[in-house]
């Protein structure tokens, strides 16, 4: 990264605030850091203390000088028409995850019948809780992920956007997270879904190699955000023909093999790993029910350009969607 020049600094002092200086090496524009340092005012100006004003938003600033996710700084991060509460510990929401799943709800033809949904891995719980913003048909929705801190505050932000009135207050019965591991032989018989009655299977599973979280995450994510929900634990591969970083897929699709949801959407990392995930199902002797389905979305899926690649394993192409890097594997019952 190159350094930045000390008339950026001097400029920074002068024209935006004497606290943008500590926010400028995280930023590195003077437009970030004008737009970082207003909502931290913001956030300020917004909440309680006996501190005073001016320390706290030098408080703040000295911990996003350190690279600290302003997400953790500010507490929350807006996600679709929600208000998504952020805490350590816990995977922050991106926005291709918002814009994947956006998409997502785009797609579902139109139907008064309830729907029910499962998340995978589910974090902030900001995946289901986006979609039954989105379609006010849900009724019955579960999110499930490893973590007790990541269970806490999922149920945490589905209170919140309830009271935000982002969510109606039904979602307080309909909606529900556990505590889980997917991997547990007896986590299949736990779920409240008999097959063929889930009507969607999300997960962003860890989907990062050891190698690629070490060369080429950002260093505020590799010193902040939870490893365990972004690099699969090696233990986890025995049993699996796959690369380590793929391992998660893997299991999903034995839990797609036996649930035979709708329709499914995973996040991925990039479109190798995409191509490698369809090439998983593809090749599923127990997902011929998906035979043909498979498609590759980019970060905007919306956008109108489209390409097919070709599998490696029979050559088969699938279709690939959208602008940016690769970013989620759809694939639906072609009974649907």
């Amino acid at each position: 990264m190159p350094r930045l020049a000390p008339s950026l600094f001097r400029q920074a002092r002068k024209q935006i605030s004497p606290f943008a200086p500590l926010l400028l090496p995280v930023c590195r524009t003077l437009d970030s850091t004008a737009n970082e340092l207003r909502w931290i005012k913001e956030h300020v100006n917004s909440t309680d203390s006996l501190v005073p004003r001016k320390l706290r938003i030098w408080q703040a600033c000295l911990k996003r000088e350190k690279g600290i996710p302003l997400q953790y700084i500010l507490g929350n991060q807006p996600f679709g028409p929600l208000d998504i509460l952020c805490k350590p510990s816990v995977l922050i929401p991106r926005p291709e995850t918002e814009s994947i799943i956006t998409h997502l709800t785009t797609l579902l033809p139109f139907s008064s019948s309830p729907l029910k949904i499962l998340d995978l891995c589910a974090g902030t719980g900001c995946i289901p809780l986006l979609i039954a913003s989105l379609l006010p048909s849900t009724s019955q929705t579960l999110g499930v992920d490893i973590t007790p801190l990541a269970i806490s505050l999922s149920r945490q932000n589905l209170s919140h956007n309830i009271s935000l009135s982002h969510l109606p207050l039904s979602a307080s019965k309909s909606i529900t997270f556990t505590k889980s591991d997917i991997f547990s032989p007896s986590f299949l018989s736990s779920l409240p879904f008999s097959p063929g009655e889930l009507d969607i299977l999300t997960s962003n599973p860890p989907y990062i190699s050891p190698a690629g979280f070490n060369k080429n995450t950002e260093r505020s994510v590799r010193l902040y955000e939870p490893k365990l929900a972004l690099v699969p634990d090696v233990k986890l591969g025995k049993g699996y023909d796959c690369p380590p970083e793929d391992v998660f897929y893997a299991r999903l699709l034995e839990i797609v093999s036996v649930l035979q949801p709708k329709r499914v959407l995973f996040e991925v990392g990039d479109v190798e790993q995409a191509r490698r995930v369809a090439e998983m199902v593809v090749r599923g002797g127990e997902l011929k029910n998906y035979a043909g389905t498979v498609e590759i979305w980019r970060d905007d899926p919306e956008g109108e350009e489209k390409e097919r690649i070709s599998l490696r394993n029979n050559g088969e192409e699938v279709e690939v969607k959208g602008r940016g890097n690769g970013r989620g594997v759809y694939f639906w019952r072609k009974d649907c």
